[in-house]
């Protein structure tokens, strides 16, 4: 099976950090459609991250055959969960103030999205550590034969 989830990871970290940019471009104009805009892309961030995780899980333990190390696996793995989390309670909360069951605090939706970027970018760290030092999911390449 051609691997998956290294296509997958660059939705959800493109329309995620969208959305938190479009929620903050919002504070500042908050007349426009940034904060639609905003709640759109993190619907579909939410959505391909779930799906990252999901392909994730189904190539870890091609990973561990390769070789890499069951720590940085597992540790990858959870903060990619914790990821979808944070930005599936982002979500939850943005629908609820959406829908008036909640006061909008803006404040707070932004801090959330924030925090949720870092955990991404830690979680995106610790993917490349995968493959740039234990180079999972990359294939050998032969050496050119010199005559």
């Amino acid at each position: 099976m051609h691997p998956i989830h290294p296509i997958v990871v660059h939705f959800p970290i493109a329309l995620l950090c969208v959305s938190v940019a479009f929620d903050a471009l919002a504070s500042r104009w908050p007349t426009g459609g940034l904060r639609e805009s905003s709640l759109y892309t993190l619907l579909a961030g939410v959505m391909s991250a779930a799906l990252a995780v999901a392909t994730g899980g189904m190539e870890e333990d091609l990973a561990e055959r390769a070789g890499a190390p069951k720590s940085v696996l597992e540790l990858h793995e959870s903060l990619g969960t914790v990821t979808l989390v944070v930005f599936v309670a982002l979500l939850g909360l943005r629908l609820a103030m959406q829908w008036g069951w909640l006061k909008e605090i803006r404040s707070l939706t932004l801090g959330l999205g924030m925090i949720g970027i870092v955990i991404l970018a830690l979680t995106g760290y610790w993917g490349g550590e995968l493959v740039y030092s234990y180079g999972i999911g990359v294939k050998a390449v032969m050496s050119p034969v010199t005559p």
